[in-house]
């Protein structure tokens, strides 16, 4: 059975295209957890316009027509999402908000300040539109900028919902210069969803006392119709092949998992090492240990068809992510998904989703001989690695299935929505 594109993760639509509430969704245009959860949201009843946090080509599933005022709200159904038209917003107007509001963006290397767009896009949205509700996904870019927005109108800022991705507050509450900023978020937000339940307790930690949503990972789901079953599979015990996530920077550490590979070496003879998204340290090391060890070790290329990243996940045993901080690794519920035997760092919330030492080996980003180990277990115990494939596929349909999650979404929205007395529902 063919496996369809993230963009393709969409419950099945009936009836007519209806004109719901609109929600303005402030989010990375380029990213595909944006994609997939708009795409997921589709025939739920809400209307839906993407505001990038800084102009770019958006992700294949993000195409919409460019909304410039509320006349142009007729192209977008619950179906349809529109992209608001940055271009829209006179320049001078950002310079005179930028200079009033005193507002100064956080950056990183990945993206300048100069391109990330400021408070008067944002309001810009909101009086043109009129949403009932904003939905800022992820932190430190969109919500940041949320945060900055509504000082500067005030009473004027819709309700806001905001999505914590990965380690959004996780790491960048420990570093001294995003503590102020994140404590602010934490009393402006009406509402937060979060992918990992840990994260609620940290949100509270910094003074929120509003509603949380339902833990949802920021990708929203998975379209399982699209996916083959764990039986048209090659077993686990039967595959000779392990996945290594390449990153290594700010959070990845895949050059420790270079160095537990060579710890491991004489239990990895017989099986090949594929490195995914290798950088140019990584590539280096790894040339080293296919002649240090006699290992066969290659970096593969980036896959950008969905289907056949997924059918790579289903050719190996295990697959192995490392990093300092993260959420819930969407390549760990893939793995989920292809019985595929995840190996995780301990800081993520794999916990929440395997049974540490059954369904899935959580370590140490900081142990390279407690990862060593873990491998060797991972490659020389043909009962845990088909075991856990069965258990993680049951975990991964019921909590990380997107036909389910959109109604579950939805439902959420609709509680916030609904008009009650006394504002929003009891926590």
């Amino acid at each position: 059975m063919a496996i369809e594109s993230p963009e393709g993760t969409v419950p099945s639509l009936r009836g007519t295209p209806v004109r719901g509430p609109l929600i303005l969704v402030v989010a990375i245009g380029g990213s595909i957890h944006t994609s997939r959860w708009l795409n997921m949201m589709r025939g739920q009843g809400f209307r839906f316009v993407l505001v990038p946090i800084y102009r770019e080509t958006l992700v294949e599933g993000l195409e919409g027509p460019l909304i410039r005022d509320a006349a142009d709200l007729d192209k977008v159904t619950d179906r349809t999402f529109g992209v608001f038209d940055l271009q829209s917003v006179d320049a001078d107007e950002v310079e005179r908000t930028d200079r009033a509001s005193g507002y100064v963006p956080w950056s990183s290397s990945q993206i300048p300040a100069g391109n990330l767009i400021r408070p008067a896009h944002l309001a810009a949205a909101i009086n043109r539109l009129t949403p009932a509700m904003v939905h800022s996904m992820e932190v430190q870019y969109a919500g940041y900028l949320c945060a900055a927005t509504k000082r500067w109108m005030q009473g004027a800022f819709p309700l806001w919902l905001l999505s914590n991705w990965g380690s959004d507050i996780y790491l960048y509450r420990k570093i001294p210069e995003h503590q102020p900023r994140l404590a602010e978020i934490a009393g402006l937000i009406d509402a937060y969803i979060a992918e990992c339940r840990r994260d609620i307790g940290i949100i509270r930690s910094l003074g929120y006392r509003g509603h949380v949503l339902p833990v949802v990972p920021a990708s929203g789901g998975m379209d399982f119709d699209g996916l083959p079953r764990l039986e048209d599979l090659p077993p686990p015990s039967q595959r000779r092949e392990i996945l290594i996530k390449g990153y290594h920077g700010w959070a990845g550490r895949s050059l420790h998992v270079l160095s537990a590979l060579h710890l491991a070496a004489p239990a990895l003879k017989d099986y090949r090492v594929r490195i995914m998204l290798a950088g140019p340290s990584v590539r280096a090391m790894a040339e080293r240990l296919a002649e240090w060890d006699g290992l066969d070790i290659a970096c593969d290329p980036y896959l950008s068809d969905h289907r056949k990243a997924m059918m790579r996940l289903g050719r190996a045993r295990a697959v192995i992510g490392l990093s300092i901080s993260d959420g819930i690794s969407t390549t760990l519920l893939e793995a989920m998904c292809m019985g595929t035997l995840p190996i995780q760092s301990d800081t993520s919330c794999g916990c929440e989703w395997v049974v540490p030492g059954r369904t899935g080996l959580l370590v140490s980003p900081h142990d390279v001989a407690g990862l060593a180990n873990a491998i060797i277990r991972a490659v020389t115990s043909d009962e845990l690695v088909d075991a856990a494939a069965t258990a993680n596929r049951r975990t991964v349909e019921a909590r990380w299935n997107a036909a389910i999650n959109a109604g579950v979404i939805a439902d959420a929205y609709r509680a916030l929505l609904r008009p009650i007395a006394g504002g929003l529902p009891p926590c």
